[in-house]
């Protein structure tokens, strides 16, 4: 005789050690930690989180079993508080933390707006390094370079779609209105609300970011560097100038993925979550007493 026995409930998601920190300005931030030794610090894309773009997918579980890994919700992210700022602000929130924590070096590695911060912070504390990884994102070429930059594969990755579907169910859940016109609506929303002003400082913001990417000088960074980007993420535009600057450049283009199905739980592939692990790895520098 079988006996029908009921389902066993699931398991509840890890509940992994977090903390808070504040910051000058007096915003309280969030951050969530695994693991021990070589610090790694993450840093999320828009309107993603801490848990969201690094623990659910694999990538900061993996990484802890080498590594100390932090990674923050950025201002108006997560569970952390204030306003969305610019990279230039955020790159800030990073350098507080690491001071507080009493962090001198860390691997730093960014997504999508994560690498965006990245990039500030290359460009104004790279002594604050052990190596670099830009993912969905890079650095972009500048001058008579633009226009030598090999094409990249157009239209969409095959699973974005469903990658798509999944974030704009979620966000619905969550009352939020999401679409492919989002940056379109805004910006008139800006607009409307604010007027020609709030569309100037977004244009002086797009201004300063153009001036660091001239200013920026790779060949002068001596710790090695990584970008990770989706076949259909533009990786080329991304990685030229890296490829051609760097010294230590390490480029992983995943294939048939695109922005969000590179690093989302159930998309994300494991040459991603082992590709990353392996650099962090390699390019620890030895601890005293081991």
């Amino acid at each position: 005789m079988s006996v029908t026995t009921a389902a066993e409930p699931a398991a509840p998601p890890p509940r992994w050690p977090d903390g808070f920190f504040t910051v000058r300005d007096g915003t309280r931030l969030h951050y969530v930690e695994a693991g021990a030794g070589v610090p790694v610090i993450l840093i999320h894309g828009a309107r993603g989180s801490a848990i969201g773009n690094w623990f659910s997918n694999g990538i900061a579980p993996k990484l802890a079993e080498t590594n100390h890994v932090y990674a923050l919700d950025m201002r108006a992210h997560g569970l952390s508080g204030g306003a969305r700022h610019s990279h230039f602000n955020m790159a800030d929130d990073v350098l507080e933390f690491m001071d507080q924590m009493g962090i001198g070096k860390a691997h730093i590695a960014g997504y999508s707006m994560g690498g965006g911060v990245t990039l500030q912070l290359l460009a104004r504390a790279p002594e604050r390094f052990i190596t670099a990884c830009f993912q969905g994102s890079g650095i972009s070429e500048v001058g008579e370079w633009r226009d030598k930059v090999p094409p990249d594969v157009t239209g969409e990755a095959p699973d974005e779609a469903a990658a798509n579907a999944q974030v704009k169910a979620r966000r619905q859940a969550k009352g939020e209105e999401v679409g492919n016109d989002l940056g379109d609506r805004i910006r008139a929303k800006v607009q409307a609300v604010a007027g020609a002003g709030a569309v100037r400082k977004m244009e002086d913001m797009a201004g300063r970011m153009m001036a660091t990417l001239t200013k920026l000088d790779l060949s002068r960074i001596d710790f090695p560097v990584m970008a990770i980007n989706g076949e259909y993420d533009r990786p080329n535009a991304r990685t030229h100038r890296m490829a051609r600057e760097l010294k230590d450049f390490t480029n992983l283009v995943l294939p048939g993925k695109g922005h969000l199905s590179a690093m989302m739980a159930g998309f994300i592939p494991a040459e991603y979550v082992e590709g990353y692990a392996r650099f962090v790895a390699l390019n620890n520098p030895p601890q005293a007493g081991r």
